[in-house]
């Protein structure tokens, strides 16, 4: 098996394990191993498929799991979220408070502008092709053998963030009345950010971040295969961190602190590959 399935197939077994231990209901229980077993039968069935599929078809398809499964622990976590921890989400409101203002910021009274909004809104949406336009990358540029690397890299820093989040529940910060955001002016691509996330979302912050760990895990292994690449990407990865931020999608404590996460275990695998 590839890195990226050993990964995969350990990380949502300890979830669906830890799922047991956990003060859930019966039907939260069962919705963890149901998808504990979704991402193990996909897996299994890919490693099958060179049996119908050419050689180098069934290589391409391990190569892109990743990005389908990708997703799978973190609804996995949504299950263990029961409420809020109102003590969570009071130190990290602290924390931001003191953050902004060892920054000299107000956020309640910051103009953000239309345009800059825009921005980073549109940033924002990038946490979503961002994972797969990396793999492209790597693929255009003729690094497709460096696909696992890639893999061991940001699967990790993401399922890293996913993994602390049972322990610390909140809800984000535009979803708390008295915490005092950015006020963003309303943009078409802020409500489209705002569709996905009451859709698709557990409705709860991930502490860390995993959209900011993915994002600069990609970057960081881009930098290091494919600099030009790396350059756009970390230029990408910066503005989805400030704007997790201003939007209001996340605590400043949980963009630091993925931050640290990707860079570690960044640190982690080149020393390993020493």
């Amino acid at each position: 098996m590839r890195i990226a399935e050993w990964i995969q197939v350990v990380f949502v077994s300890l979830l669906a394990v830890a799922a047991c231990f956990r003060p859930l209901g019966r039907a939260r229980r069962v919705r963890v191993a149901s998808l504990a077993l979704l991402a193990i039968a996909a897996i299994a069935i890919e490693r099958l498929s060179s049996h119908w599929l050419t050689p180098l078809a069934s290589s391409v398809v391990r190569d892109w799991l990743p990005v389908a499964l990708l997703l799978v622990p973190y609804w996995q976590i949504g299950q263990f979220f029961t409420g809020p921890d109102l003590g969570a989400e009071a130190r990290l409101a602290a924390f931001d408070r003191g953050f902004f203002e060892l920054l000299g910021i107000a956020p309640e009274s910051a103009s953000i502008g239309v345009g800059l909004s825009t921005y980073l809104e549109l940033a924002y949406v990038m946490v979503y092709p961002l994972i797969p336009l990396g793999v492209t990358v790597l693929y255009v540029s003729g690094l497709r053998r460096s696909v696992d690397y890639y893999w061991a890299v940001v699967l990790p820093a993401t399922y890293a963030c996913f993994a602390i989040t049972p322990f610390v529940q909140a809800l984000p910060p535009r979803m708390l009345s008295g915490y005092h955001t950015f006020k963003m002016p309303a943009t078409k691509v802020g409500g489209l950010n705002h569709r996905i996330l009451r859709r698709a979302s557990i409705q709860a912050i991930t502490f860390p971040s995993g959209h900011v760990a993915s994002s600069i895990a990609v970057a960081l292994v881009l930098l290091r295969l494919e600099p030009w690449a790396g350059l756009i990407f970390l230029c990408i990865a910066v503005s989805i961190a400030v704007a997790t931020i201003v939007g209001g999608y996340h605590y400043a404590a949980d963009i630091l602190l993925a931050s640290v996460v990707a860079v570690v275990v960044f640190a982690g695998t080149l020393w390993a590959l020493k």
